[in-house]
């Protein structure tokens, strides 16, 4: 798991918070009675990522979130994700090894990187090498990132990306013993996991723009068509190349408009059944859980869950 920055975790609710030029989204989740409850939700609309600052300060003291644990989310122009066979090193000499591994794959220097892997499990690709997922940003970057939390008042506890804030929120709420493809589709793009008992197989971002109600547009069948061909083409490599099994079941994020209707709309053109996960059913929060929520705070409240349900690998090395 991403970790460019990691301290020791208290007891004390987390927050979540992710940032792009257009807006910043804040989570602030607590335990109670072993599940986790949604205390704050909130946007701030940003004119561009200068304000991210001074708008987090502000939203900190506002909460009264001065010293809270905070997992910061990377937005996906930040990083750079690869998936390469892992060096044959020691653990604790992986990351120094991958990094020249990737240097030729990057588009920045390497030694202005900063590094960190999460491994696939070991059975992800049989009879094949162990593969390790690569993220990479920029050192600039992720200190501006260490910079805005601190003078925030928060207290850093992980910087994450994307893929792993997705895959908290399957290992809490989604039941995948079985295998199931998790997807979140935005008209930034999408990106679809597929898992298995909480461990994370395979990440994969589809170009695909799905604008809020893209299923008016004219374009929407032919939207719908290349959509269906990605999705498609990763179950049948999840099942064939990496000899998983058959995908049954899909599960997308709410969306803020037409979750119901492209439900039915993937349903009807692929086999395996297609669901919606609607976190209301399953968390109890302090503010209205309606699917524009949902999506906004997908991201930052997913980065909150980390460690809600223990995956094998991490019962492993506990």
């Amino acid at each position: 798991m991403a970790s460019f920055f990691r301290k020791k975790v208290k007891d004390s609710g987390r927050v979540g918070v992710t940032v792009n030029s257009e807006q910043l989204v804040l989570a602030h989740v607590v335990e109670n009675q072993g599940m986790p409850f949604l205390l704050n939700c909130e946007r701030v609309v940003l004119q561009s990522e200068r304000e991210a600052g001074d708008a987090l300060e502000q939203l900190v003291k506002k909460l009264n979130l001065v010293g809270v644990q905070c997992s910061f989310v990377l937005s996906p122009k930040d990083y750079s994700l690869h998936l390469v066979e892992a060096p044959q090193v020691e653990p604790d000499e992986l990351k120094a090894a991958v990094r020249w591994k990737i240097k030729d794959l990057l588009d920045m220097k390497i030694e202005d990187a900063a590094i960190d892997v999460f491994e696939v499990p070991e059975n992800a690709y049989r009879g094949r090498s162990n593969m390790v997922y690569v993220v990479a940003a920029l050192k600039s970057r992720i200190q501006a990132i260490i910079d805005m939390i601190s003078n925030s008042g928060l207290e850093l506890a992980v910087i994450d990306i994307p893929e792993l804030a997705m895959k908290n929120l399957s290992s809490q709420f989604i039941e995948d013993e079985n295998g199931i493809a998790f997807m979140d589709l935005r008209r930034t793009g999408s990106t679809m996991n597929l898992t298995r008992g909480g461990d994370l197989y395979l990440t994969r971002r589809i170009n695909t723009q799905l604008d809020p109600d893209v299923m008016q547009s004219p374009d929407w069948e032919d939207l719908k068509d290349r959509l269906v061909l990605e999705i498609q083409r990763s179950l049948d490599y999840f099942e064939s190349q990496m000899g998983q099994g058959q995908v049954t079941q899909i599960v997308i994020a709410r969306r803020q408009h037409d979750t119901a209707g492209m439900t039915e709309a993937l349903n009807e053109a692929l086999t395996a059944k297609v669901t919606a996960l609607d976190l209301s059913v399953h968390m109890e929060s302090a503010v209205s859980l309606s699917p524009e929520v949902q999506q906004i705070c997908m991201t930052a409240l997913g980065a909150t869950l980390r460690g809600g349900k223990k995956t094998r690998q991490e019962k492993a090395a506990a």
